[in-house]
C-alpha cells in the first residue's frame, strides 16, 4: 500500500505527547495501536498523498524474532505475537500482533528508503499494507466450532446397578465421534484466508455429576476402575439418578504446521446423560 506520510506525522507527534516512554530510541512506539488510530492513518495519508508528493509503502509482519518485510516468511506467528495481545478485551484488539513498517518511495512506487517500523497492533486486519491472514477471532470462531467429543462415564459395579453406600467407581472415556484431548481437527482454509490453520483440543477439567445433588470436581482426573480409581461416590439413598460427566477444554492452534499457540479461553461440553440405578441391599437368613 503506498500513501502519503502528511497525515501520519502529525497523529504520530500528538501520539507521542500523550504516551509516557512508551517510544523507542528508533522512534518506534512500542504501545499498541488501536484500530481508531490505523484507519485514520489510512484515510489522512490517502487524503494528502496528492498535496505533499511524499509517499510511504506500509506493511505489517507479525510480531516474532527479528521479523520484517524483508524475512523469508514475515506471516508466520509465534508464541510472542499471540502472548502480546493475550487477554485484551475485543475492543483493544485479539491480535495476534502485527509489528508496522513503512518505507518511502516515488511517485512510480520504487523505493528510496529502508523499512522503518514505526510500531505493533492487535488489530492485524486494520493495520496498513495487511494481507490477508489469520486473526485470533477468526480462530476462536473455529475453535467454538469444533465437534468436540461428548464425554462418557464408565462405571462399576458393572451395568449402571449399585448399591446404597456402596463406593461406586467413575472414569471418563470419550467416543469415537467428536475430537478429544489431544485430537487435531484441521480447520478449513476458506475460512483462514487460504491459510492451513489446525486446532488442537486440550482437556482442562471435568466435572463429575452424580445425580443427586452432588458433584465432584473441576478435576483434572479422569477417574478409574476399581480399585485404583480416584473418582467414587457413596449414594445414601436408593433410587435412579442421571449422571453425566461434563468436559472443559481449552485448545492450541498453529498456522503452516508451525508452532502451537494457546488459544484464549475454554468451551464446556455436557456429556451423555447416563441412569444409574441404585438399589438397598437385603439381607436374608438362609437355613439348611
Amino acid at each position: 500500500m503506498t500513501l502519503s506520510a502528511a497525515g501520519l506525522v502529525g497523529l504520530a507527534d500528538a501520539a507521542r505527547a500523550d504516551i509516557t516512554g512508551s517510544w523507542a530510541a528508533t522512534g518506534t512506539r512500542m504501545s499498541n495501536w488501536d484500530r481508531a488510530e490505523l484507519r485514520r492513518i489510512k484515510a489522512e495519508a490517502a487524503a494528502n498523498a496528492a498535496a505533499t508528493g511524499l509517499r510511504h509503502e506500509y506493511a505489517s509482519v507479525a510480531n516474532c524474532g527479528t521479523n520484517n518485510p524483508a524475512s523469508p516468511n514475515p506471516d508466520d506467528l509465534c508464541t510472542d505475537a499471540a502472548r502480546y495481545c493475550a487477554g485484551n478485551p475485543p475492543g483493544q484488539g485479539l491480535g495476534p500482533s502485527v509489528r508496522l513498517f513503512r518505507r518511502a518511495v516515488n511517485a512510480s512506487g520504487q523505493p528510496t528508503g529502508p523499512w522503518e517500523q514505526y510500531g505493533i497492533t492487535c488489530f492485524p486486519e486494520d493495520a496498513p499494507g495487511a494481507r490477508p491472514g489469520v486473526t485470533m477471532a477468526m480462530v476462536l470462531a473455529a475453535f467454538h466450532d469444533t465437534a468436540f467429543a461428548k464425554p462418557t462415564l464408565e462405571v462399576q459395579p458393572k451395568g449402571n446397578v449399585t448399591l446404597v453406600t456402596l463406593p461406586t467407581y467413575f472414569e471418563t472415556r470419550w467416543p469415537g465421534t467428536g475430537f478429544e484431548p489431544g485430537e487435531v481437527d484441521h480447520v478449513d482454509p476458506a475460512r483462514m484466508a487460504g491459510f492451513r490453520v489446525e486446532i488442537r483440543p486440550r482437556l482442562k477439567s471435568v466435572v463429575y455429576l452424580y445425580g443427586d445433588g452432588t458433584s465432584s470436581g473441576p478435576t483434572t482426573s479422569l477417574g478409574g476402575p476399581y480399585p485404583t480409581g480416584d473418582i467414587t461416590k457413596s449414594y445414601s439413598r436408593a433410587g435412579d439418578f442421571t449422571i453425566r460427566a461434563a468436559a472443559t477444554y481449552t485448545g492450541e492452534f498453529r498456522v503452516n504446521g508451525g508452532e502451537w499457540i494457546d488459544i484464549p479461553g475454554n468451551v464446556t461440553i455436557q456429556g451423555t446423560p447416563e441412569t444409574l440405578q441404585v438399589k438397598t441391599a437385603k439381607a436374608r437368613l438362609y437355613t439348611r
